[in-house]
């Protein structure tokens, strides 16, 4: 036979003090970066379902940049969490934001630029 216990939050002194020791700017900061890591894992895991699914060259830039944004993100939470700070940090954050922009730049530039192919040919 199984007991469950169910703990209850009185009970778990040596959790509050290290609670009240985090500012509360810090632990929304970490969980919007979780999250925000965790969504652009999803989007980069749908982008390469679809691109396999549907063989749209387009879908490799968008990829990627999913990819980059998960990345960036990861870095950025490993940077705030272990106090990294380099010079290399500071030259790789906007290379990696420059670097996004411009694969969703080319996601979205390639299907205009084909479609004003097909449709000045015509």
């Amino acid at each position: 036979m199984f007991i469950i216990t169910v703990l209850d939050i009185r009970e778990m002194h040596f959790i509050e003090p290290l609670i009240q020791q985090i500012p509360i700017n810090d632990v929304i900061e970490a969980l919007l970066y979780a999250a925000g890591t965790v969504l652009s894992a999803i989007l980069t895991a749908l982008s390469i379902f679809a691109y396999r699914k549907s063989g749209m060259k387009k879908l490799q830039y968008a990829v990627i940049a999913f990819s980059l944004f998960c990345g960036f993100l990861i870095y950025e939470n490993l940077e705030n969490l272990f106090g990294i700070d380099d010079s290399y940090t500071d030259i790789i954050i906007p290379s990696m934001g420059l670097a996004i922009l411009v694969f969703f730049f080319l996601a979205v530039i390639k299907k205009s630029v084909i479609d004003k192919k097909l449709f000045h040919n015509q």
